[in-house]
């Protein structure tokens, strides 16, 4: 959201140590197989970018019938079961907590707005587009979100699985897909060849991905798919230092991310206490930060092997983590009290960097996703990092990470299916296993031999199953059921709220080239602190790649996207006609306050909008084209809330046997590194622990002092 992929992967384990070692002793006693006590119990935010030329989703939409139910990939969408009261996993599972941390990212989907009939869109080139997909595979990825692209580039690069990625849109990448736009200039709006605008669905800060040592999980990821003489190769990236902030008095500044000049914003802003308070907020989170950054996620597994793959493997990271543990599963809002922090500016900016990362402010948020940012933001040399060619060179990335390998066993090519939208997910007769996929459109059925790993969202997962519910098991139908019980009354878990977001393209005749202080790539603008910052419309973010890089936009122009947190309200939109007076005299309010926020840097910013380049999303574009349900960001899960309710995210493994779940409703949770994390666990917990011990020596982490 703040963007923010914030990469870390750390993790820990609520299990006293004299269980962890009883476990170790079975484990070499007994062979290692997948163990009921471990699941889900146990473990649970293109380089080349040379794009093919075609309309973005939100205009293929008016041109094809898309089934309303069941898409394939890492969506959501309304949910027709009725709340039912959960069964609650255990409250003290806190180890599972801290490897959120800063994982989370928001992610903001395409535009369905009707502006721009005169202009040319292009997207990113979908694989396998017109390919008919195999009738059996090793490994079955219901949608192409990060985490089922993650977890197939792994399994069929590194591990020689043959993988088939199931796509209901034409293009791969889920919430982080990228599309693009031919427009004139504003001067020349009828010389469609005049440039290219590209536009990102979602992602728009990084970090940790540009240094070759890293605890970013994506960046594990992509050492290991290179690992063996791999031909993938990870994205270029580009780095910048500075974000922007406008605060509700109208003053403005772009400090350098790092320790040194946020000093000088401390003390203007918040006077000399400010200053004070800060030092001692960072110094009492020293511990935890290293903490929370301390073991990888990508040794991560949900089988007894995990006990080799953490304890054997990283028995320090691991000590470290289980001494933390508790302390990093708290909310934030504990550590702020035990310090007596009283400034009101330092109070406001920690809570609204809680609310970018994890959607709550400071008194829902963990320690362990404040302690990494805190540590990683305000830390000497820190850079931030984008993808050159934007999110879908990542997307791109992983794509050809699956399509350019070859199964170990028989030779056959893993692919990434697009328009192949789920109808079904199949369960042998005796509601003991998934056993395959049936395709809406064709009614093709594409069985597997290991797995299916579900990148939908539980709703979607559970409307996937409904077919075979009858004879499913209870313990199936029970996870299913807690999970997708929203009714806060009988223990269920709200959603988060919405988006609005803006895209367009400018002219850029007289602005800046290249980020500075006084002209951003990226800022926040706050309205106002006194009404908390979960308020609807407070807060905005503001995205300018273009200066960042310049192939983002034609020459002579910028592309910008602006956006609210998740703090949109779904109900305000629901059940709109999207042709209606109201609907779009909604965009019109939308967009107005989104160009205000825009205008804080860009001056005139909505008159140098270039025709055919301006696009309105709303929480409908969030459930019509990503299919979130209720255009929400996902789970609401408050730290330290009420105890009668679920407190941890569900893991990958599930009752039914052969069955995975990976993206941003389960464990991490939230945002692009956490999404990615979640894919990896679930392909490690596929192979052989020995085979993936191996691959860990491939990850390149940061030495602990």
């Amino acid at each position: 959201m703040l963007g923010l992929p914030r990469g870390w992967s750390c993790w820990s384990i609520r299990i006293p140590l004299r269980v962890v070692l009883v476990v170790v002793l079975i484990v070499l006693v007994t062979p290692l197989r997948k163990v009921d006590a471990f699941q889900p119990q146990l473990l649970r935010n293109t380089p080349p970018h040379h794009l093919q030329q075609r309309r973005p989703l939100y205009q293929q939409q008016k041109h094809q019938h898309h089934p309303p139910l069941f898409w394939s990939r890492r969506t959501r969408e309304a949910t027709t079961t009725s709340p039912r009261t959960r069964t609650r996993p255990n409250n003290n599972q806190w180890w599972k907590t801290l490897f959120v941390s800063s994982l989370h990212a928001k992610v903001q989907p395409e535009d369905d707005s009707d502006e721009g009939p005169s202009s040319s869109t292009t997207s990113t080139i979908p694989p396998s587009k017109k390919q008919v997909p195999p009738n059996e595979a090793d490994v079955i990825v219901v949608g192409s979100g990060l985490a089922g692209l993650s977890c197939a580039a792994l399994l069929s690069q590194c591990y020689g699985k043959h993988v088939v990625v199931l796509e209901s849109h034409d293009i791969a990448g889920g919430a982080a897909h990228s599309w693009t736009r031919r427009c004139g200039t504003k001067q020349q709006p009828q010389q469609q060849e005049e440039g290219v605008f590209h536009f990102e669905s979602g992602p728009s800060l990084y970090s940790g991905l540009s240094t070759p040592t890293s605890p970013n999980p994506l960046k594990g990821i992509f050492q290991m798919l290179q690992s063996k003489g791999g031909v993938v190769e990870e994205p270029e990236w580009i780095t910048y230092d500075r974000w922007g902030t406008v605060l509700p008095n109208g003053s403005k500044f772009a400090a350098q991310i790092g320790p040194e000049e946020f000093q000088d914003v401390l003390l203007q802003h918040g006077g000399p206490e400010a200053v004070e308070q800060f030092a001692r907020i960072m110094e009492r989170m020293k511990p935890l930060s290293e903490a929370a950054q301390s073991l990888t996620s990508l040794a991560l597994r949900e089988d007894a092997g995990a006990i080799l793959t953490t304890l054997f493997k990283y028995p320090r990271a691991l000590l470290q983590t289980l001494r933390y543990g508790p302390a990093l599963s708290q909310p934030f809002s504990t550590i702020l009290e035990e310090l007596n922090i009283t400034n009101d500016f330092v109070k406001n900016w920690l809570d609204m960097l809680c609310l970018l990362l994890q959607g709550l402010p400071a008194s829902g948020t963990m320690n362990a996703v404040i302690a990494y940012m805190l540590a990683d933001w305000y830390r000497p040399g820190v850079t931030l990092d984008f993808p050159k060619g934007g999110s879908g060179a990542i997307v791109q990335a992983l794509v050809r990470a699956v399509q350019e390998s070859s199964s170990s066993n028989n030779n056959k090519k893993s692919g990434v299916f697009c328009n192949c939208h789920v109808g079904e997910i199949l369960v042998s007769p005796d509601g003991q296993r998934a056993t395959g996929v049936k395709l809406a459109k064709t009614g093709q059925i594409i069985t597997t031999k290991e797995a299916i790993v579900s990148n939908a969202d539980p709703y979607i997962t559970w409307k996937l199953l409904q077919p075979s519910v009858s004879y499913l098991k209870p313990d199936m139908v029970q996870y299913m059921q807690q999970w997708v019980n929203t009714d806060t009354s009988t223990g269920g878990v709200e959603d988060l709220p919405s988006f609005v977001h803006l895209h367009a393209g400018i002219d850029a005749t007289g602005l800046p080239t290249t980020p500075s202080a006084d002209f951003p790539a990226q800022w926040a603008v706050i309205r106002d602190w006194t009404v908390g910052v979960e308020a609807p419309r407070n807060i905005v973010l503001c995205s300018m790649p273009s200066l960042i890089d310049p192939d983002m936009a034609p020459p002579n122009c910028h592309v910008l996207h602006a956006y609210v947190p998740a703090t949109e309200p779904y109900a305000k939109w629901a059940g709109l006609n999207r042709g209606s007076t109201e609907y779009k005299q909604l965009k019109e309010e939308a967009a107005d306050f989104l160009w205000s926020a825009i205008e804080e840097y860009v001056p005139n910013a909505r008159d140098r909008a270039i025709a055919g380049t301006v696009q309105i999303g709303t929480p409908l574009t969030h459930e019509r084209f990503l299919r979130r349900t209720r255009g929400t960001y996902g789970p609401r899960f408050v730290v330290g809330g009420n105890k009668d309710k679920a407190t941890s995210l569900p893991g990958h493994a599930t009752p039914l046997s052969q069955l995975y779940m990976v993206g941003d409703f389960t464990f991490p949770g939230i945002g692009v590194p956490a999404t990615a994390a979640s894919g990896a666990i679930a392909a490690h917990s596929l192979v052989p622990v020995w085979e993936h011990w191996q691959m860990l020596d491939e990850v390149k982490l940061p030495q602990q002092s």
